[in-house]
C-alpha cells in the first residue's frame, strides 16, 4: 500500500451485508478521491451491482454528499446501506431519517 492509500473498514448493512456474506471487511483506497469514485469501488469490489442504485454510503457516521470529494483517514469507517424492508415506507415519511436510524441503532448495539 503506498502513502496515497488507506485502510478501511467497510461496514455492510441488509441486502448488502447479504449480498457480500459478512458484517464487515478492510479495503485499501485513496485517502483522496470523489464521492462516486468511492461507491464505484465499493460497488464493483463487492459486487453489489445489483442494489447499486438502492444504496447509501455514510463515511464515520455522516452520509456522503453526491458530487463531493473526500479525505479519507486510516481506520475510517464506511457504511453501505441499503433500503430498509419490511413495508416501513410511504409518503410521510422521511427515506434518509429510517437510514440514519437504522445505521444509529446498529451502531449503538454494536459498541
Amino acid at each position: 500500500m503506498d502513502k496515497t492509500e488507506i485502510q478501511a473498514t467497510i461496514l455492510f448493512f441488509a441486502k448488502a451485508r447479504e449480498l457480500v456474506g459478512c458484517k464487515e471487511c478492510k479495503l485499501s483506497i485513496q485517502k483522496k478521491l470523489s464521492s462516486a469514485d468511492l461507491f464505484d469501488k465499493i460497488v464493483h469490489t463487492f459486487e453489489l451491482e445489483s442494489i447499486r442504485n438502492q444504496i447509501i454510503l455514510a463515511v464515520n457516521d455522516e452520509f456522503v454528499v453526491p458530487n463531493s470529494i473526500l479525505i479519507l483517514s486510516e481506520n475510517d469507517k464506511i457504511a453501505v446501506i441499503p433500503p430498509l424492508s419490511g413495508g416501513l415506507f410511504n409518503n410521510k415519511l422521511n427515506y434518509k431519517f429510517i437510514l440514519l436510524f437504522s445505521y444509529l441503532y446498529f451502531i449503538c448495539n454494536n459498541s
